[in-house]
């Protein structure tokens, strides 16, 4: 008979943050959180202070999850109670826990085990229903983006998450060259330095040869003993293959597993697959996209040059309205937008979209950066909605004192609190039979928050201190430059009033999105701030490229203010020595030939300094944090990382 001392200790790996922790412990009930007191501490802001506990039952290892919010997996399948054996993974957040060995030796088909204490686990593949469903969901993702970036990390993510790997890299062949441009592990993180993280030999095997690789030890696979990447990174599971497109090899997709053996096999080959097609065409597509979209970049700065070359030879700021008025009167919307200015491809879009939303009256969510003109947006959509003869009622919720909030939007009885010597009507009942716009929800105090979720879906509103509720009819737009979906992820902000708010989303886009709208928009303000009575002035091309080639870190409220500064202290002309110091020094768009009298644009040096300066603002704006710089760029922090490289950012 077995004492307590012959038993092994249950056995537990811990991966998280990239880092694992082999973990022993010697307890019937075995806790599991993100409290420090627990056996297993888990990190991750997601996982609770007491998640879920391990209990031996028997010869059974029982998972129990305590209710927690979101919730405790194994084997990528969410359970309240699930007995786990050798070789499963039991998923807390961000954390991975492998199994690893148990009291009582188990027998299952899917795990082996050596005598060093290596496992040999074998990921479970979705049912053939499930992985019918996620190719129809992948499908028409990458049917609906055209952006190449996006579409690599959406093929990443998914690969990754069909074969429960550990990394996933995308490897690029043309012609004798591969790269590497993305490049993800299971969380969903960019790998850093991913040149150097995966085996290179056999990634230009599967590449060069057209055949699938899949190994269930590469260190121990005779195959690659002479292959030095093999020794470096000393993978374990490893599956390479190839994707192809009309007969030719795009790419190869390679995952691996550092911890375990024998994860992938011919299966999950087989289940890739057809992703793998659809993916090369999606890739196809998106490059040829952005073939096109370089030479219409190439025609539209050959259009700037002509049009600069003839204000020079004596073009009028009458010219300009007469071109400004015409391209306000092609526009394609069914509805007018007059104070909205914009022929730039993502304004268009916008406007597109604006004639879709002002048809519903369902609640809208403006998400964009400070001075990207949301409030305009709104009244847009009011003006030409069903509601236009109703109020339109605009409130910024970050301006009011937190204590107050609650009384503006829903209103007080007298005597309600100090200071209230008459009764007052809030935001909601003023707007009733029309839209109120609330601007930087984002700021709302949690407790208000629920009051708001309450009138969204009873819309009825309850003065503060009284007992009887009032019927509202409102429309309700809201804004904010906040990132309200890592706010919910982190807590911050109540979900369900997130998807409440965000029936509908308009995302404006910034000025340095638009720069081909600078010129029209300063025109514009031109026009609008002009003395009454007053004559127009006219901007030299000189002046116009310099404001082009600004970054507009205020967006449209900078360049107004611009505008209007102009306006107050140029004269009739205004030159380049006019602008302010900011936009005068900012990175410019042209550079000078000798010998020839006009400025003639140079794309690549004024692409290539844009790039730096806007790094180098977000770099310092997010603390020299790469993952928010880039997120404020609207690029992947793989991206940034190659494009830091690229430019010796250090």
């Amino acid at each position: 008979m077995n004492t307590r001392e012959d038993i092994p200790l249950p056995t537990f790996f811990v991966v998280e943050d990239g880092e694992t922790t082999q973990v022993r412990v010697d307890k019937s009930t075995i806790t599991v959180g993100r409290s420090s007191a627990r056996d297993i501490y888990v990190k991750d802001i997601r996982v609770s202070r007491h998640h879920c506990t391990l209990d031996s039952a028997g010869d059974d290892l029982l998972v129990l999850d305590k209710g927690t919010p979101n919730g405790t997996y194994v084997n990528g399948a969410r359970v309240d109670k699930q007995p786990v054996v050798a070789g499963d993974r039991i998923d807390v957040g961000a954390a991975r826990i492998y199994v690893e060995r148990l009291p009582v030796e188990e027998q299952r088909e899917e795990s082996t085990w050596t005598g060093e204490g290596d496992r040999l686990y074998k990921a479970p593949l979705p049912t053939e229903h499930d992985q019918l469903e996620r190719l129809q969901r992948i499908a028409a993702a990458l049917n609906s983006e055209l952006d190449l970036d996006r579409i690599l990390d959406l093929i990443m993510d998914h690969v990754v998450e069909i074969a429960q790997a550990e990394r996933g890299f995308l490897v690029l062949k043309s012609g004798d060259t591969i790269t590497v441009p993305v490049a993800r592990n299971f969380q969903r993180e960019d790998v850093m330095r991913p040149e150097q993280s995966f085996s290179r030999s056999i990634a230009d095997r599967v590449a060069l040869g057209g055949d699938a690789v899949v190994t269930v030890d590469a260190r121990s696979d005779n195959r690659f003993a002479e292959f030095q990447s093999i020794h470096e990174i000393a993978p374990r599971s490893v599956l390479c293959m190839p994707f192809r497109e009309r007969g030719r090899t795009v790419g190869v997709v390679y995952i691996d597993n550092r911890i375990a053996r024998g994860v992938f096999g011919r299966e999950h080959l087989d289940a890739l697959q057809s992703f793998a097609d659809l993916a090369a065409g999606a890739i196809l597509r998106a490059q040829v996209e952005r073939e096109r979209d370089n030479a219409l970049l190439r025609v539209k700065a050959m259009y700037a040059e002509l049009k600069n070359k003839y204000e020079e030879q004596g073009g009028r700021l009458q010219e300009m309205e007469r071109v400004l008025e015409a391209r306000q009167a092609s526009r394609s919307t069914k509805h007018e937008y007059p104070e909205i200015v914009g022929e730039s491809d993502v304004m268009r879009a916008v406007l597109a979209l604006l004639d879709k939303i002002v048809a519903s009256d369902e609640t809208v969510l403006i998400e964009g950066e400070n001075g990207t003109g949301k409030e305009l947006i709104a009244q847009a959509i009011h003006r030409n909605s069903r509601r236009q003869k109703g109020p339109f009622i605009a409130e910024n919720v970050a301006a009011i004192p937190e204590t107050l909030v609650e009384s503006e939007l829903f209103g007080h009885t007298r005597g309600s609190f100090t200071g209230a010597d008459r009764d007052k009507r809030g935001l909601f009942e003023q707007a009733d039979g029309g839209t109120l716009f609330l601007d930087e929800v984002g700021d709302m105090p949690l407790d208000v928050q629920k009051k708001l979720l309450r009138v969204l879906e009873t819309r009825e509103v309850r003065r503060v201190g009284g007992k009887d509720t009032i019927k509202v009819d409102v429309r309700i737009i809201s804004a904010t430059n906040r990132d309200l979906r890592r706010m919910v992820e982190e807590n911050d902000y109540r979900e369900d009033l997130f998807y409440r708010l965000r029936v509908l989303a308009i995302e404006l886009p910034s000025l340095r999105e638009r720069r081909g709208d600078v010129a029209l928009l300063a025109t514009h303000f031109l026009q609008s701030h002009a003395p009454k009575g007053g004559r127009g002035k006219q901007m030299t091309s000189a002046a116009l490229k310099a404001m082009e080639a600004y970054h507009w870190p205020g967006n449209i409220r900078e360049l107004q203010n611009e505008v209007r500064r102009l306006v107050t202290f140029a004269g009739d002309v205004i030159h380049e020595e006019d602008l302010s110091d900011q936009v005068r020094q900012g990175p410019r768009a042209f550079a000078g030939v000798p010998g020839d009298s006009d400025e003639v644009r140079n794309l690549d040096q004024l692409v290539r300094q844009v790039e730096v300066d806007e790094i180098r603002k977000a770099l310092a704006l997010a603390s020299n944090n790469k993952t928010k710089a880039a997120k404020m760029l609207g690029i992947s922090r793989f991206t940034l990382q190659r494009k830091m490289e690229k430019y010796n950012l250090g």
